[in-house]
């Protein structure tokens, strides 16, 4: 389904600077010639964006997927109820085959017998209204005429033209109508001639008229027989269409309505579907958008730290300025790291041996982890600020004894045997730190006290360096590129390599190949 589709994630809460971020921010910084106070005035928070809620959507996402399920499962079924009924069918396909194609013929028979029946009736009814038509005729003719013979009509005009010439009218205008009388009867003559004609051409069509009766009475048998046939073969076709059903007597498949729901549940399944892709389109554009934002938010946030920074710098150097106090006004005057060209690597050396020191065994910690007595305060070497000027009356202490360990206490048994050497997983700074030093990475607890060894070797060989060293340091790891540590070694372009391998799913190799430092002589 396509409920499976796949939905984002959103975007982690913090997304590091690119480096083309880091240059574009570097690159506004320099051109910009405004103030702190303007550039924070002109930043604009982007407009929140909700976040999509992805549950709400899974959630439709899965009654719409359980949607299509219910209907594939309806699908399977209507299929099963399909397959059967055609076996069905093609089982008794053979018996009612014979009884289908007699039906055909007795069908045809009576179609015949009916259109022939039909046929003699219609001639029946056409001799009856012709006849009715003739007989009507004459009526209607023998009703228009004075006298049904000419006879009888000579007869009337003689006895009218004796009344005239016997003068019987009484004035002129009786006589004309007795002349118009005479007219009239003389003109009816003829009409009463065709009327006795047509009453003589009649002929009795009575023996045609039972010919017709007679077929249409072996018709209608024919008819009645084939009906009767076509009963008892439809009776036997029904009998093999009972046999149909299951063994429990169940009714019949109705393949035509599995048909139309089959059709509807496929367009119901077409419609789910399209609305889930539609829902996912949705999702990842609102996604989008929300990325879209919080991208812009962090870039936000990460101007406004900028130019925060920016403005808590300008203050904090504004009131050591005001104040004209030294930097290590408050480190104590007997510290060797005061004013040390190489203190910064000094105190990562004391740094990385406490980071060790928690790797070694409980029983071998305090003790190796004891750094030597600090010796009395020697004559700083050339080159090295003072150490001894202005804070030379302050009182001493050691601002670095929060990182010494605790001694070894008394009374305290040495085990009997020595501890199997454990895995060490160190994080990526520590690492870089040992190659900055120049000092190999331990792999296992027990190389650490070596490791811890040669920091405490590196720590007094920086102590006895030069500023003029540190300088020489600078200049060599700046002509290679700011690659390197400042030491001889940089200055030939001797870089830290580091590679990682992996020979098992729990077995990771981290190999550092860095150029051995060179302290002077």
């Amino acid at each position: 389904s396509m409920a499976d589709e796949g939905s984002v994630q959103p975007p982690a809460s913090q997304e590091p600077a690119t480096p083309a971020e880091a240059a574009a921010e570097t690159e506004e910084k320099q051109k910009d010639t405004r103030s702190v106070e303007e550039r924070i005035a002109a930043l604009k928070k982007p407009n929140p964006v909700p976040q999509p809620d992805e549950e709400k959507v899974r959630k439709h996402l899965d009654s719409l997927n359980a949607k299509i399920e219910t209907c594939d499962k309806r699908l399977k079924e209507i299929k099963a109820a399909l397959e059967k009924a055609t076996t069905l069918r093609e089982s008794s396909k053979s018996e009612s085959k014979g009884v289908l194609d007699r039906l055909k013929v007795v069908r045809g028979q009576i179609k015949t017998a009916s259109q022939e029946r039909e046929g003699l009736y219609q001639q029946l009814q056409a001799m009856s209204a012709s006849r009715q038509a003739h007989q009507k005729s004459l009526s209607d003719l023998r009703k228009s005429l004075p006298f049904d013979d000419v006879a009888h009509v000579e007869a009337k005009v003689k006895e009218l033209e004796a009344k005239i010439s016997h003068g019987q009218c009484a004035d002129l205008k009786e006589e004309k109508k007795v002349m118009a009388e005479i007219k009239n009867l003389n003109a009816c003559k003829s009409q009463i001639a065709a009327y006795i004609a047509q009453r003589g051409v009649t002929v009795d069509d009575s023996e045609a008229r039972a010919d017709l009766e007679r077929r249409k009475a072996e018709a209608t048998a024919r008819l009645d027989a084939a009906k009767k046939e076509a009963d008892s073969l439809d009776k036997q076709l029904k009998e093999i269409q009972a046999k149909q059903q299951g063994p429990d007597g169940a009714t019949p498949t109705n393949t035509n309505d599995l048909w139309k729901e089959q059709k509807e549940l496929y367009n119901q399944i077409k419609e789910h579907r399209a609305e889930i892709r539609k829902v996912n389109t949705e999702l990842r554009e609102e996604l989008n958008k929300y990325r879209d934002y919080t991208r812009a938010l962090q870039n936000y946030k990460r101007a406004l730290s900028r130019l925060q920074g920016e403005q808590r710098r300008a203050e904090w150097e504004a009131r050591r300025a005001a104040e004209d106090k030294p930097a290590d006004a408050d480190v104590p005057s007997d510290d060797p790291l005061v004013g040390h060209p190489w203190a910064d690597e000094m105190i990562q050396c004391r740094d990385l041996e406490k980071v060790l020191s928690a790797f070694l065994p409980r029983e071998q910690a305090p003790a190796a982890a004891a750094p030597a007595a600090p010796a009395a305060p020697a004559a700083p070497p050339a080159g090295m600020k003072g150490a001894t000027g202005k804070m030379s009356g302050k009182a001493e202490a050691n601002p670095f004894a929060d990182l010494e360990v605790a001694k070894k206490p008394k009374g305290q048994k040495k085990p009997a045997a020595a501890p199997t050497p454990q895995r060490l997983v160190l994080s990526i700074d520590t690492i870089g730190s040992l190659g900055a030093v120049g000092v190999a990475v331990p792999t296992t607890s027990d190389e650490i006290q070596a490791t811890l060894d040669k920091l405490a070797e590196k720590r007094q060989a920086y102590m006895a360096m030069t500023e003029e060293q540190k300088k020489e340091a600078k200049a060599a790891a700046k002509a290679a590129g700011g690659r390197g540590h400042a030491s001889a070694a940089a200055a030939k372009g001797d870089v830290v390599s580091v590679s990682v391998s992996c020979s098992a799913p729990d077995k990771v190799t981290v190999t550092l190949d860095f150029p051995a430092l060179l302290l002077p002589a």
